[in-house]
């Protein structure tokens, strides 16, 4: 699910070992495969660019209600370093305003990972994993200044003093997802201003967000624990499997985690006063924008707004049972918009069009913007599934070969669970009115693949089969999907021997 790898260690290492530990480590799923040889280069690189479109940023405002700034990071080696472990990144950004289109912010190549714009959104914080260093570079160009060591989790503005600061995760402990033991924040200004705000448990450097007044963080402590804790140094409250965490930037409370699928968040209301595990708790699809087509996403985050959100993808090219960490040179960077009562998302819109591979995206929207309502027309997005029932029996044919995952191909996921698609040569009871069904069944427990994981194409299944999205003890656990059958229900199989 969420969260991702991080860096090595909280002491200055060199560029083979960063390189290495890419090759190693893994994020929701997203394990990087072995890193590519690139060579690198002090130079700035020519980052090929879409030119400056009036059109498009005037549409980018008019979704959002004012001006927009969003920064990522771009690969300019084989498109698959989604998390930023190899040598051949650098950081974008673009401003609805400046009619410059999209634009590098650190132009020479290096290790960079997790671009965050500050709280007035004038300035952008980043990782450098060459030298386990926070750095800030200034929107309108400029070298860029090193901070402090470490890795950067979030920035924030004290509303009473208006200071801004930077929250950087220490004490990496080699987990897989990375995970820190200790955070300090630091004064962006007086870096060497600082204090300690937790370390309670190892919370992972993806997936920190804090609320507007600093008293609660979301967080991973550790993956694929999600959940929120008050700081400083209070009380972890656990609220759910996954990973991406994300932290509403008001104080709302509101609170999510991303699914093992990489198509759906898991938003936790934990400000209303239950008991715990009480707290209300609903799904918003998040893979239905138009042009995802119902492929997987990744790098969820709320934006410095409570209603916008961004993401990337889509991710269609990967195999091996994660086509996350394949990249792809389609991924791109998307804004959506949360209704109101944050149910659903009532719009979407791509920021970035361009032939490059772009990940790890954080979004600043003016804080004042009168966000605009949806338009009339219904957004673009997957066809409905058809109406089913609680469970059926079913039997029914395996129409296709897909490759088995395995425990390797997972990682750090331990269990997986494999969807193969279906001729339905009979239903036995309940009904079910399609010829085709998805139905998901365990492959891999603690790391093992299971003896009856195995369903070659044309073999029959006698099934019992319940609408996978009723079983929410499932949506931490990893789910490979080959399948591009989007419009169908998807079904959880009850008997892993059928």
């Amino acid at each position: 699910m969420t969260t991702a790898l991080h860096h090595i260690g909280d002491q200055p290492i060199s560029l083979c070992v960063a390189v290495a530990a890419w090759a190693a480590l893994s994020a929701c799923g997203g394990t990087a495969p072995a890193a590519p040889a690139r060579p690198q280069s002090a130079a700035p690189v020519s980052v090929s660019n879409t030119p400056p479109a009036p059109t498009r940023a005037a549409t980018l405002e008019a979704f959002t209600g004012g001006r927009t700034r969003a920064v990522w990071i771009r690969d300019l080696g084989d498109g698959t370093d989604i998390l930023g472990f190899g040598d051949a990144v650098v950081v974008m950004g673009l401003d609805s305003r400046d009619g410059l289109g999209e634009r590098p912010l650190v132009e020479a190549p290096g290790t960079y990972a997790k671009p965050l714009l500050t709280p007035r959104g004038d300035r952008v914080v980043y990782g450098d994993r060459r030298d386990d260093s926070v750095r800030l570079v200034a929107w309108d160009g400029g070298p860029s200044e090193r901070l402090t060591d470490g890795f950067p989790l979030a920035t924030w503005v004290d509303p009473f003093t208006d200071i801004e600061w930077v929250y950087v995760g220490t004490d990496a402990r080699g987990t897989d997802p990375e995970s820190y033991g200790a955070i300090h924040r630091h004064q962006i200004d007086r870096p060497s201003e600082h204090e300690l705000v937790w370390d309670k448990r190892a919370v992972s450097g993806d997936s920190f967000q804090l609320s507007r007044d600093g008293r609660l963080a979301g967080a991973l402590a550790r993956w694929p624990d999600a959940g929120v804790l008050e700081l400083p140094n209070g009380e972890w409250r656990p609220l759910g499997d996954g990973c991406w965490t994300s932290l509403a930037g008001d104080d709302s409370g509101l609170f999510w985690y991303f699914d093992g699928q990489h198509r759906n968040l898991t938003i936790v209301d934990t400000d209303t006063g239950a008991e715990p595990g009480d707290e209300p708790r609903w799904t918003v699809n998040i893979n239905s924008a138009p042009g995802i087509d119902g492929f997987e996403v990744y790098h969820p985050r709320w934006s410095n707004h409570a209603r916008f959100l961004t993401m990337t993808g889509p991710y269609t090219v990967g195999g091996g049972g994660n086509k996350i960490r394949g990249g792809g040179e389609g991924v791109e960077i998307h804004i959506g918009r949360f209704a109101p009562d944050h149910r659903s998302i009532d719009g979407w819109i791509q920021v970035t069009h361009n032939s490059a591979a772009d990940f790890y995206p954080d979004v600043w929207i003016d804080p004042g913007v009168e966000v605009p309502a949806p338009d009339a027309r219904p957004a673009a997005s997957a066809s409905a599934s058809p109406a089913v029932a609680s469970r059926i029996v079913v039997e029914a044919r395996v129409t296709l070969e897909v490759p088995l995952p395995t425990p390797r191909d997972i990682a750090p996921y331990r269990n997986g669970l494999l969807v193969l698609e279906y001729e339905v040569l009979e239903v036995i009871e309940g009904q079910y009115d399609e010829s085709t069904l998805l139905a998901a069944h365990w492959v891999i427990r603690d790391a093992a693949t299971l003896d009856t994981a195995g369903r070659p194409a044309d073999t029959v299944h006698r099934m019992t089969l319940e609408p996978y999205a009723t079983h929410s003890e499932l949506e931490g656990e990893r789910l490979v999907m080959d399948s591009d059958r989007f419009d169908l229900p998807l079904f959880y199989d009850l008997d892993p021997g059928s």
